[in-house]
């Protein structure tokens, strides 16, 4: 699928953490999905990457991009409504602002924002990540050892937005089966299966860098396209 250039030169990259907090907070009192979070996510960082915004309209853009990120990823009960996304910022805006910058939006992306993004490969990977092999010398069942791998995916999901890097570095059905990796070596298991291989098409040694970044601390990404190296 083709994707829009991504030059690491966005003029409000010094907001981005704070954009990425925001959208997390309302993602999670609106009940809106990791999918819907991620491409928000994405949409904005590619928008910004090519426009200047000034401060005062960041949250606009940042709104618009999980309107659209909802009408892609929800189903209509679940769609927040322009008002709503208002609401949050103290209605801010005029409703028409939301309307005219949607359709902005949709015009810099060839009206195309149904972007493939890591977590709608890992809700595909999760469902053969542990088998019948795994609960060999296990005191736990196949449930309990699946909400822990559950739990681990989440806390790696919400660590690959806080950097543009992830995402925009790294295909996101090789970074989803990287996060299905080092979520079962936190439980115990063994990184890798042939079941794993057989529905990702991905081996263990084709996932390594991405499971070396996930598994640091503090990882760093090398990035041809920025100067130096990003700590994350």
């Amino acid at each position: 699928m083709y994707r829009l250039p991504f030059l690491h030169q966005s003029p409000q990259f010094s907001y981005r953490n704070h954009l990425v907090e925001y959208l997390k907070k309302v993602c999670i009192e609106k009940k809106l999905s990791h999918c819907c979070l991620h491409l928000a996510v994405y949409l904005l960082d590619v928008f910004m990457d090519s426009h200047s915004i000034i401060p005062e309209r960041m949250l606009l853009v940042t709104n618009v991009c999980l309107l659209l990120a909802a009408k892609t990823e929800e189903n209509n009960l679940t769609i927040p409504k322009i008002s709503e996304l208002n609401n949050v910022i103290n209605n801010r805006y005029q409703l028409n602002d939301y309307k005219t910058l949607e359709v902005v939006i949709l015009i810099f992306f060839h009206w195309n924002v149904m972007y493939p993004t890591a977590p709608h490969y890992v809700y595909y990977y999760i469902q053969s990540a542990i088998d019948e092999e795994d609960l060999k010398d296990k005191c736990i069942g196949m449930r309990s050892l699946f909400y822990d791998l559950h739990a681990c995916v989440t806390e790696y999901l919400d660590k690959i937005i806080q950097s543009c890097h992830y995402m925009q570095c790294y295909k996101p059905s090789k970074l989803a089966a990287g996060i299905i990796a080092v979520s079962r070596l936190d439980i115990g298991l063994s990184c890798w299966t042939e079941q794993l291989e057989n529905i990702t098409d991905y081996k263990r040694e084709d996932i390594e860098t991405q499971i070396s970044i996930l598994k640091a601390k503090y990882p760093f990404v090398s990035c041809q396209k920025c100067t130096g190296v990003h700590l994350i």
